[in-house]
C-alpha cells in the first residue's frame, strides 16, 4: 500500500540530509583554520603539517570505527532493527532516483522544496 505521508517525509528528510551535507563550520585562530562538517568531523586544516595531523586524525577514526561497529552489533543484529534498517535504506534509494529523475528531466534545476 503506497501512502503519499511517508514519501513526504522521506523527502523532508533526503532534503535535511543534502543541506547537512553541504554545511561546513570554520574556525581561526592565531592562523590555525580548521573547517568541519556538520557531523563534526574534521574536513581541513590550515598549520603548518597539516596533512600529518589529518592523517593523524583518519588513523584515530579508523581505529575507532571496530569499536563502535562492535558496540553497535547486538542492536543491528536484531530482527527489528534489521528490518526497520532495510525498509529505510530502500525507500531512501528509491526516493534518491525519483530525485535524480525529477533533476534530469527538469534540466538539471534542484527544487529545494521550500
Amino acid at each position: 500500500m503506497h501512502d503519499p505521508t511517508h514519501d513526504e517525509l522521506g523527502m523532508k528528510v533526503q532534503r535535511a540530509q543534502y543541506q547537512l551535507a553541504q554545511i561546513r563550520g570554520v574556525g581561526k585562530v592565531d592562523g590555525v583554520s580548521v573547517e568541519v562538517d556538520a557531523e563534526n568531523r574534521l574536513v581541513s586544516l590550515n598549520v603548518p603539517n597539516a596533512e600529518r595531523i589529518i592523517a593523524a586524525y583518519d588513523a584515530a577514526v579508523r581505529d575507532l570505527q571496530p569499536q563502535v561497529d562492535e558496540a553497535m552489533r547486538e542492536l543491528a543484529e536484531d530482527p527489528q532493527v534489521s528490518s526497520a534498517r532495510i525498509f529505510t535504506e530502500a525507500n531512501s534509494a528509491r526516493l534518491e532516483a525519483e530525485r535524480r529523475e525529477r533533476e534530469r528531466s527538469s534540466g538539471g534545476f534542484l527544487e529545494s522544496g521550500w
